[in-house]
């Protein structure tokens, strides 16, 4: 049976955007430079040179919580991590929150650290809310 290590959780992590220098994120082919990972447990998302960046209408989501839902508030994104392969994750798990699909950590349940269409194609990761390493 597959667990989190619980010496990699931070229960005292940000549930809230961080902001970020794009520079600092992207390689010379315009895809991630550094793992993207849970801010929470760690856990890998997406493995270096898998995913570009897409600036975009700003978007709502809840303030991340465990299991999503507990937020008291929402904040606007318009900085994505972008793909519409469902298969380059390395850890993802979604729930519905507020009527929409969200992307959460697929160990700790950690989020909404993104979302996805109603027809599963397509997936935004926010830039400010995921740990790079």
């Amino acid at each position: 049976m597959f667990c989190v290590n619980p010496a990699l959780v931070d229960p005292n992590c940000s549930t809230k955007n961080e902001k970020v220098e794009i520079k600092e994120l992207l390689n010379a082919e315009k895809k991630n430079a550094k793992m993207i990972k849970c801010r929470r447990c760690q856990s890998l998302i997406f493995e270096k040179n898998k995913v570009g960046i897409l600036e975009g209408e700003p978007k709502e989501l809840r303030e991340m919580s465990v299991g999503g839902e507990k937020g008291k508030f929402f904040e606007k994104i318009s900085l994505w991590w972008y793909t519409d392969n469902e298969f380059i994750f390395d850890t993802v798990g979604w729930q519905t929150v507020d009527n929409q699909k969200c992307l959460m950590c697929g160990d700790c349940e950690f989020g909404p650290f993104g979302w996805r269409t109603d027809d599963d194609k397509k997936f935004y990761i926010s830039c400010e809310r995921v740990k790079y390493m």
